[in-house]
């Protein structure tokens, strides 16, 4: 009897989540057009050169087949779900019998003049970097430039944080950023945003909110109100839109993301799964990578089920819990009860972060231990250790501090909800930080198991808790 056919079209977050539920008694075969994962969440670092490209990204075919299914490299031009194909621009058709689309966001096209021709997007691997060289050779030109950072949004902001982390101290560069709404990160509570400007303004970053581009040239950028600013360098970080292929293949309105069901199926087509920033819920979902993974775990499991004739169960979203940091001059941890501020945050990120890349490239004896150690070593380079960390080395690895960013610092309760006096919030606090803590010691102790001799027995690492990732 022939295995049932799964297509999984995305190798993101969500479809390399949803391959991890298939076995060997399905046929599985992964479709992307890109040859590597990127880890996407952390490309703002590429933007200060804290990271290198390679820790960024896993081949995508390496990690498939791994897993025992089939990676093919290539572009979906077509879905069609009537005869239950999908069409690939080079290699023809893949006939399925469940398909998961997790084709994630496309980049969204601005009609602002200039825009396309002149200012950076950070999108990928490869513009991450030629956004950090850009600034580089800036900043070392010797005479006055400009930086302007198009969007207060969780891109826009955390680019910053990264231009600040580096070149703050740099005379003569002007840094701005530029938000058409009245504050930063508007979707997060007001508290986060009043912190990431008092930190900007302390930095002397110019902040012009409720205000947009106009028009954008080589070296300048045009206001709405009709001034023009000086810019040798834009960076234009809105955010991504549905895939024109979700409405070409009927699964979704045009300009819409396709509406999914509880159980991930497509509301069009039952055989048909959505994962990941693809799916519209009728309950509203942060588009986040842990989000997008949870997705994709449910949508193979129900798959699984749909196969076999059994009932479908419900998608329940992960509790909404988000580190985001702030070029390590300081990170902001936020869920339902509390908002902590502090630079220690940015540690726990960073734990997380390889964790979830060492589970990506499940470890198989000393191949994938190589790889992991190289990742570390790279992790832990002076260049790339937080200024508090290098304040307390010892000589000669120590650096003077440049400013209060660079001492250790406690974190801090900015807001905390239903808690009434001050030992309802510092219970509060305790709570969410005891929660941070714990998080960051499951990835850590999970880190230090990979790098035991023998990792052959080792087996699979139960998925990870939500990744607090942007």
């Amino acid at each position: 009897m022939s295995r049932p056919r799964v297509v999984i079209v995305g190798g993101g977050f969500a479809g390399l989540a949803a391959a991890d539920g298939f076995g060997a008694e399905h046929d599985v075969t992964v479709i992307d057009r890109g040859a590597d994962f990127e880890f996407l969440p952390n490309l703002h670092e590429l933007v200060s050169r804290t990271k290198k490209p390679d820790a960024l990204r896993l081949a995508r075919r390496r990690v498939v087949e791994r897993r025992g299914h089939l990676f093919r490299q290539d572009e979906v031009v077509a879905i069609d779900p009537e005869r239950r194909q999908v069409l690939a621009r080079d290699g023809g058709g893949l006939a399925y019998d469940v398909l998961v689309v997790a084709t994630g966001s496309a980049a969204r096209e601005t009609a602002v003049p200039g825009a396309a021709r002149h200012a950076l997007a950070l999108r990928s691997i490869a513009e991450g970097v030629a956004i950090g060289e850009r600034l580089r050779r800036l900043a070392r030109r010797g005479d006055r430039g400009a930086v302007t950072i198009v969007g207060g949004g969780f891109t826009g902001v955390e680019c910053l944080g990264e231009v600040l982390r580096r070149y703050r101290q740099r005379r003569g560069l002007t840094v701005r950023l530029i938000e058409p709404g009245r504050r930063l990160l508007a979707s997060q509570p007001a508290t986060v945003g009043r912190a990431v400007r008092a930190i900007a303004e302390e930095c002397d970053v110019e902040l012009l909110l409720g205000e947009s581009v106009a028009g954008v040239e080589a070296e300048r950028v045009q206001l709405a109100s009709g001034s023009w600013l000086r810019s040798d360098l834009t960076l234009w970080t809105a955010g991504g839109g549905p895939p024109p292929l979700l409405a070409q293949a009927g699964l979704a309105p045009a300009g819409e993301w396709a509406p999914a069901a509880a159980t991930l199926q497509s509301r069009a087509w039952p055989d048909v799964f959505i994962a990941g920033d693809s799916a519209g819920l009728r309950r509203g979902l942060a588009k986040q990578s842990y989000q997008a993974a949870a997705m994709g775990r449910r949508a193979a499991r129900n798959a699984r089920r749909l196969l076999a004739g059994r009932e479908l169960r419900r998608f329940s979203p992960l509790d909404d819990q988000l580190l985001i940091t702030f070029g390590f001059l300081s990170g902001f941890y936020v869920d339902d009860d509390v908002v902590v501020e502090g630079a220690v945050l940015c540690v726990a990120r960073e734990l997380l972060f390889q964790a979830g890349m060492a589970e990506l490239d499940r470890p198989r004896r000393r191949g994938a231990r190589r790889r992991l150690l190289r990742r570390l070593r790279g992790a832990v380079r002076l260049a790339a250790l937080p200024g508090p960390w290098r304040a307390v080395l010892p000589h000669p690895y120590a650096r003077a501090p440049r400013d209060r960013f660079d001492l250790p610092a406690l974190p801090r309760v900015l807001e905390w909800r239903d808690a009434e006096g001050g030992l309802a919030a510092a219970a509060a606090g305790g709570s969410s930080a005891g929660r941070v803590a714990a998080g960051a010691g499951r990835q850590g102790g999970r880190l230090l198991r990979l790098l035991e001799r023998d990792l052959s027995p080792m087996p699979p690492m139960p998925p990870l808790p939500p990744s607090f990732l942007t």
